[in-house]
């Protein structure tokens, strides 16, 4: 699923713990893995002829490049499996955009990127480049918090088409690491419209209550459906769970109950007026939760159904 795959760098180690799970996607997957690096301003001040000191932003840049150029080189000779492809790019600009504008043309599948890293002036955090991108990535987008192996994958739904688009890129990377699955959704209790059901009933005797038993079953069994439509691409067995109550906190509650280590969502998901839209209950979940999180983003043309 994930044939190319981008990973900005920006020399640091805390950036660079993006880098371990994108080259085991990447083998896993035979892919294509792209190192991207934006140069910024990092020797403000260079001495001239007679011992000065001045400002000279070209020299800066010039010299940030080459680092940067030898840094990506000594990734590519030292960390490129068989089963992969790596090159690099040196592109210039905003940070946030030049990573979206990069997934775009080179028509990347999966972004992965820490949510911290820097030099110098440079800061990849939660709450800029990080949020940047997760608002107008043309594909998913892993967030990675630390270097723990993952064992144990959590895919959240909340009944919706839009929500089930974080299914796919959940069970890859599942099956990447070999890890278990949960499934979980959380809900507000839902009812058959009593009105519905009298009119059912009132144009065929047990109409209306064929039709209630039809809705709670398929409440209920929502979960086991989705886990066995798509348990063939999991190598380990599939766990749901379904809970009531407040979206984000029943998140956040589960990944410290199940031993969470990758939580995947969908940035847009619907079921009558509820969303869950970036700012919402993804932003919540992303400040507090301890894990790392895989986040997807419905194609444009399905938030318009």
């Amino acid at each position: 699923m994930f044939h190319k795959i981008l990973v900005p760098l920006d020399g640091s180690e805390l950036a660079e713990r993006a880098l371990e799970p994108a080259l085991r996607l990447a083998q896993d997957n035979q892919s294509e893995l792209l190192l991207l690096s934006i140069p910024f301003a990092k020797h403000l001040f260079v001495e001239d002829p007679i011992g000065y000191k001045v400002i000279s932003p070209e020299t800066s840049i010039e010299t940030t490049r080459a680092e940067l150029s030898a840094y990506l080189h000594r990734l590519i000779e030292t960390r490129t499996p068989s089963e992969a492809v790596l090159y690099s790019r040196i592109r210039y600009g905003d940070e946030a955009s030049v990573i979206v504008d990069t997934a775009v043309t080179e028509e990347i599948d999966l972004i992965v990127m820490s949510t911290h890293g820097f030099t110098g002036l440079s800061r990849w955090f939660l709450g800029s480049v990080t949020e940047k991108v997760l608002r107008s990535a043309p594909c998913p987008v892993l967030v990675i918090r630390d270097n723990k192996p993952v064992s144990h994958v959590l895919i959240t739904l909340d009944g919706s088409q839009l929500s089930e688009q974080a299914l796919a890129p959940g069970f890859a990377l599942a099956h990447c690491y070999d890890a278990d699955v949960t499934l979980l959704r959380v809900k507000q209790d839902e009812i058959l419209d009593p009105n519905l059901v009298t009119e059912l009933e009132a144009y065929e005797q047990g109409l209306g209550n064929r039709a209630k038993d039809d809705f709670n079953f398929r409440s209920d069994h929502y979960l086991a459906q989705l886990a066995e439509q798509y348990g063939h691409l999991s190598r380990k067995h599939v766990q749901t769970i379904a809970v009531t109550g407040p979206v984000a906190a029943e998140i956040l509650e589960a990944i410290e109950a199940e031993a969470i280590d990758v939580v995947v969502m969908s940035t847009h998901g619907r079921t009558g007026l509820r969303r869950w839209v970036y700012g919402s209950i993804t932003e919540k979940v992303m400040r507090q939760a301890t894990c790392s999180m895989l986040i997807t983003r419905p194609p444009t043309e399905a938030l318009r159904v």
